[in-house]
């Protein structure tokens, strides 16, 4: 059995370098805070998170929260500063009953790519004695410059290293560490700053580059392509005799009082998904797939989500006009593969028919087409929250049908 972590989340900045909440910025389905979150629930032996949120932003945050987090996941208002909010964090643990020497992870929920591995390496850091933080070597040259802007040096950056989240130590540790930072009035960027000022032991650990701090707009879209390399293959298999490969990935969150419909099919009895059309997140992965083999956009350039035309839309007739598309440009499907991720409705009993279905809409024979079902675990946005999709499809131009037909 995995020895019990504890971790604060912090989250209650107020994003006034960004110009709006970065922490509520969807990201493949799920809020920025989320995937910090998700990420600190799959450290092993996690049995504790204080998520400490603005003050006013308590229900928000609380209604949003994993199904499955049961206790592990207390929200708390936090303070006007990044140490005060860590203080909170502190307090709730410790109101929770957590062991003085139980590790405990310090993260920036605007770190929405830190991994589980890497949080491991900084718990087994903390394990060791001491406490720990995640740093990336500076690939840039650094300069000194003074008011005037003028160029006064260089700065020898074989010494220096950028810090990242979460910084560990034990509980006892960072009490005592943030406690003696208030008493004396100090100034303290992070955890570590404070636990090296109060004569507590720091060792860094290797970070990932990938972990980036969502701070300035644009900084979202490298994240997000970042975060979508998790989700999707970075690119589409090989592919010869004039084929084109694309991959596409869809998902959509559950939402009472709407109609299943999952690869153009009907599943009477089971909670919808949100979404502009009716929400099919396999058929919509299907449909990027197509036309990114084709180099002919997505199903969202297709298909507006702000054109009052397309709401409740039927996917199947959205596939349908993807397909003419494809034709007009001269390209046809040879081939679609569908993953789809979902804790429920099984996908087994009605392999068969999404199958044909799938074949109907796409002029493909039914050997053309592959379609299953998976489970995230119970780990994720799909493993309560909603379903996605993956596809992988090919194409043929359309002048070799007579070649390819069956």
């Amino acid at each position: 059995m995995s020895l019990p972590v504890a971790a604060i989340l912090v989250a209650a900045g107020q994003s006034r370098r960004f110009g709006t909440d970065k922490l509520w910025i969807d990201m493949w389905g799920r809020p920025v805070w989320r995937w910090s979150l998700d990420a600190l629930l799959a450290v092993p032996g996690m049995a504790k998170v204080a998520l400490v949120v603005p003050a006013d932003a308590v229900d928000r945050y609380r209604s949003s929260l994993p199904p499955d987090s049961g206790e592990r996941v207390q929200v708390v208002g936090g303070g006007a500063e990044r140490t005060d909010s860590v203080v909170a964090g502190i307090g709730a643990l410790t109101a929770a009953g957590v062991a003085e020497e139980t590790p405990v992870l310090v993260h920036d929920a605007a770190r929405p790519a830190a991994s589980p591995e890497l949080m491991v390496r900084v718990v087994a850091t903390v394990r060791g004695g001491t406490g720990a933080v995640p740093v990336v070597p500076v690939a840039d040259s650094l300069k000194t410059i003074d008011a005037a802007k003028a160029v006064t040096g260089a700065v020898d950056r074989e010494r220096v290293f950028a810090a990242q989240t979460p910084q560990g130590a034990t509980l006892v540790q960072l009490r005592a560490a943030m406690e003696e930072t208030h008493a004396w009035g100090r100034s303290a960027t992070d955890e570590a700053a404070a636990m090296a000022s109060g004569g507590i032991g720091v060792r860094a650990v290797e970070g990932e580059a990938i972990n980036r701090k969502l701070t300035d707009p644009g900084e979202d879209a490298m994240l997000r392509a970042a975060l979508g390399g998790w989700s999707v293959p970075l690119s589409a298999p090989a592919v010869g005799d004039g084929l084109c490969a694309g991959i596409g990935f869809d998902a959509h969150r559950l939402e009472q009082g709407r109609e299943l419909h999952l690869g153009g099919l009907l599943f009477t009895g089971e909670t919808g998904l949100a979404g502009h059309s009716d929400g099919d997140a396999a058929l919509h992965a299907v449909i990027d797939a197509l036309l990114g083999a084709a180099r002919l956009g997505d199903v969202g350039s297709l298909f507006p989500p702000d054109d009052e035309k397309w709401r409740d839309a039927d996917s199947a007739m959205l596939l349908a006009a993807a397909v003419a598309r494809l034709r007009e440009a001269g390209w046809r499907p040879a081939g679609v593969d569908l993953a789809i991720v979902a804790r429920r409705p099984a996908i087994e009993p009605r392999r068969d028919e999404l199958v044909k279905r799938l074949a109907e809409l796409t002029g493909l024979e039914p050997d053309a087409v592959s379609v299953k079902g998976t489970t995230s675990d119970g780990l994720g946005f799909a493993g309560a929250e909603g379903i996605a999709a993956f596809a992988v499809a090919t194409v043929a131009p359309a002048e070799s049908d007579s070649e390819h037909s069956a």
